[in-house]
């Protein structure tokens, strides 16, 4: 197992979670902002990741859970190449597109991005470290301090030199993330933090399996050329091309 950052309190049975409130909000999800107080004193921030329900029953079961608007999980079937889904009655009703299987591929996204942080974390990819799965989503590493959370990549004022070495970090990142068997999928500087003068990923739910999805490579290509604009318009020469080329190794290693 791998070790988690020391600063981040996790023996269950010494510690009470205070939820401080929503952090920020996406298309299927929402990021609230916890303290966890150890019975010595001990204090650390964590962000969870609460998936939307994929029903609401009645007026207000939202905002009573907390959250500000319904999920809606679009697209999804191009990232599921190579996955198995549940048992067969699981696999039928996401088939009919049943309130069933609406379930079944909204808690299936949430295993996927756990599973995903926790193969990107061990070999030491900058991710946040998840620290559990919870009944609607995942508790993870809080990136930022008592302040201020970290901004993503597309809000950080980072020179040229930075910026360079943001690339480089990257890149080697996911070259990191290959070697796993992992493509990030859906990677954007809107999906990237700037925490600790390095870039961070996250938002994995759609990652795929280099060995079992047909378009792995093509969504990797995808990717480098989603995030060369923004690194190009900072003054730094990055070809997504021959990142790709120069990534290729690593999926094959």
């Amino acid at each position: 197992m791998f070790a988690p950052p020391p600063h981040l309190i996790l023996d269950p049975d010494h510690y009470t979670d205070h939820d401080l409130g929503p952090l920020k909000t996406g298309k299927e999800a929402e990021v609230f902002v916890v303290e966890r107080v150890a019975d010595d004193g001990r204090r650390c921030l964590l962000a969870h990741k609460r998936y939307r329900p994929r029903r609401v029953s009645a007026k207000g079961e939202l905002e009573a859970l907390g959250f500000q608007r319904a999920a809606s999980f679009v697209h999804d079937a191009g990232y599921r190449d190579g996955r198995v889904i549940g048992n067969s009655r699981d696999r039928r009703a996401v088939a009919r597109r049943s309130a069933h299987g609406r379930t079944v591929l909204g808690r299936g996204w949430v295993d996927r991005e756990f599973e995903a942080l926790g193969r990107l974390a061990h070999v030491g990819v900058s991710v946040p470290y998840p620290v559990e799965r919870t009944a609607d989503g995942i508790l993870m590493e809080y990136l930022g301090d008592g302040r201020s959370a970290a901004p993503r990549l597309v809000a950080a004022a980072l020179d040229r030199p930075t910026a360079t070495r943001a690339a480089e970090l990257l890149v080697s990142d996911l070259g990191r993330m290959l070697g796993a068997g992992l493509v990030h999928a859906d990677l954007s500087v809107y999906n990237l933090l700037w925490w600790q003068d390095r870039p961070w990923i996250i938002d994995l739910p759609q990652a795929v399996d280099v060995s079992s999805h047909a378009q792995a490579l093509d969504l990797l290509r995808r990717d480098l050329g989603n995030v060369a604009p923004w690194f190009i318009r900072h003054g730094v020469s990055f070809d997504p091309d021959e990142v790709f080329v120069d990534l290729l190794p690593f999926a094959y290693g």
